[in-house]
């Protein structure tokens, strides 16, 4: 189990990552991303290629890698003990990345329709102060205690291709949103419960659990020490199920309120849906109590039979399998901005967005300045903070240069490239052609 909760978590800091939110793109008004934020939003060509671009990046309220590494002999050494006392009740290491392929903006009087492919690939593990105190310090020291040890997981990766519209009607444009969705993988968790009692009176271990892990045939499950997780097939099913039997919908909508020649109001809710998993399903199924209270060794003396403490330990929690379809969201999101235009260069604005997945959700609010240096380079930033950090400085830069338009943007540049200290980090970048 651990094997596979290490897994998940490199999967999510290493070569990708972030939950897909930035709290700058609203301002960059020329930029056609913006309609990731608020399908309302309007591009200002007849017609746009939003070419390849990628979001990256890492989310956690707990301790950051920084936090656990141990300088030994010139050498960056992991301590769990190092960094308990920052360790929250309830942890969560979280991230989403974004492909996008190919995206097609164009404008039909009052209408602008837009279309195009995505590739997503999100992650998240919540886990408790109980489990890394078991794993720092064993079960010694609580004795009499009852540990809650059980892990949330998600990870799951899917295609997505959408067909969007807005509608300009006065000073107001409402938008709205459809995407198809094609899961390729996933391992997530319904239930989570696995709780660990070591009694007082000779040191019994007790497991009470109700867990359900499931999976489209990415984890191989023999027993705890026991746990498979076939990471070449994360890696190299990237353009494969597409049309498959992992079928989701999706939809967005917005609105974006010019009020005055100064003054705007935007609000969206993004990705209302799910997937239906039935390709290659296992269901890992934990539902009893079981007690260990240990072997007594003068029943192995002059015996031929091998002492099995480890194996008994491990089958503690056992798992039934069975092969049963299921479904999981897509993760909600809820944006509200406001944009003050001070002057032909100057743009101010604020914003706030909430994010949520099948086992957490956390929110992000910002202020924001945007000015248009040049004709050909726009720039940004301003002052954000977060569920998980109290101080964020987003930067974003825009070069405008004839009918190309090359943007990239960050939620803190303060940690975005040095993902092992930061509990913010991200990046977005792209390219599109406006005509």
């Amino acid at each position: 189990m651990y094997k596979l909760i290490l897994t998940i978590g490199a999967s999510m800091f290493i070569g990708f990552s972030a939950y897909c939110q930035d709290i700058s793109i609203h301002m960059m008004d020329s930029v056609y991303s913006r309609i990731d934020v608020n399908p309302a939003y309007r591009f200002d060509k007849k017609i746009v290629f939003n070419l390849p671009g990628v979001t990256l990046g890492a989310y956690t309220n707990g301790v950051s890698v920084g936090d656990l590494l141990v300088e030994n002999g010139g050498l960056n050494e992991i301590k769990l003990k190092q960094g308990i006392d920052d360790v929250n009740d309830i942890n969560y290491v979280t991230g989403e990345s974004s492909v996008s392929l190919l995206g097609i903006g164009y404008t039909l009087g009052k209408w602008q329709l837009s279309t195009g492919y995505n590739w997503h690939y999100k992650g998240s593990v919540n886990y408790t102060k109980d489990l890394v105190l078991l794993a720092a310090n064993g079960n010694a020291p609580y004795i009499g205690e009852t540990l809650d040890v059980g892990p949330e997981l998600l990870l799951q990766s899917y295609h997505e291709i959408y067909l969007g519209a807005s509608y300009q009607i006065s000073n107001i444009a409402i938008g709205a949103r459809v995407k198809l969705l094609s899961g390729i993988n996933d391992i997530s968790t319904d239930n989570a419960s696995i709780k660990l009692t070591t009694e007082e009176e000779i040191y019994q271990l007790r497991i009470e659990s109700d867990y359900v892990l499931n999976t489209t045939g990415i984890v191989d499950y023999n027993g705890l020490n026991d746990v498979d997780v076939d990471s070449d097939k994360l890696s190299d099913e990237l353009f494969s199920n597409l049309f498959g039997e992992n079928i989701g919908l999706a939809f967005d909508l917005g609105v974006d309120w010019k009020i005055n020649d100064k003054f705007s109001v935007s609000a969206s809710v993004l990705d209302l849906g799910k997937i239906s998993w039935k390709k290659d399903v296992i269901n890992y199924k934990s539902k009893s109590i079981n007690t260990f209270e240990g072997l007594d060794i003068l029943d192995y003396i002059d015996d031929d039979k091998e002492v099995v403490l480890e194996d008994s330990l491990y089958n503690l929690l056992d798992f039934d399998e069975t092969s049963e379809g299921y479904s999981t969201s897509v993760g909600a999101k809820f944006n509200v901005s406001v944009r003050y235009q001070m002057n032909p260069k100057l743009t101010l604005g604020a914003n706030y967005y909430h994010v949520s997945n099948a086992i957490n959700s956390r929110y992000l609010m910002s202020v924001n300045a945007q000015y248009k240096a040049w004709p050909w380079l726009s720039v940004g930033t301003g002052y954000g903070m977060a569920s998980n950090s109290p101080v964020l400085i987003p930067l974003n830069t825009l070069f405008h240069l004839g009918v190309v338009d090359l943007y990239m943007s960050t939620d803190n540049i303060l940690s975005s490239f040095s993902l092992k200290s930061g509990k913010v980090s991200s990046l977005r970048f792209g390219l599109q052609l406006g005509f």
